[in-house]
């Protein structure tokens, strides 16, 4: 799992800390569960493909859990994965608008391609 830089994990720590004060504990359980226990130390690769994929399969864990709990005892896994597929894709681009960023551009992390200076 890629994690996060010191800068954001301590600004979404506190926050979540902020909201646990204000009684909001479901949305500090979820950015704690988030987060995970400690910051990235060390810048790695991560590609905007890795990170589709990381959604993906997320999106799949969603979906399995949907199952558990309907105790679902069949699936059709192409029509899950198109309704996947279209979720992934609205999820990224209202996160990126959310966040202000400029899906157009390539991420800090993303790998140089032969040629680029990164």
């Amino acid at each position: 799992m890629t994690k996060l830089n010191t800068t954001i994990y301590r600004k979404l720590f506190a926050q979540a800390e902020e909201a646990r004060e204000q009684g909001l504990t479901k949305l500090a359980n979820g950015i704690i569960d988030a987060i995970g226990p400690e910051p990235e130390e060390d810048v790695k690769e991560y590609s905007y493909g890795e990170f589709q994929d990381d959604v993906h399969k997320d999106l799949w864990r969603l979906a399995t859990r949907l199952m558990v709990y309907y105790d679902v005892e069949s699936a059709d896994v192409s029509k899950i994965d198109k309704v996947i597929l279209s979720w992934a894709s609205k999820i990224t681009d209202d996160l990126e608008s959310s966040l202000a960023i400029d899906h157009s551009l390539k991420g800090p992390l993303d790998p140089a391609v032969p040629g680029e200076d990164k």
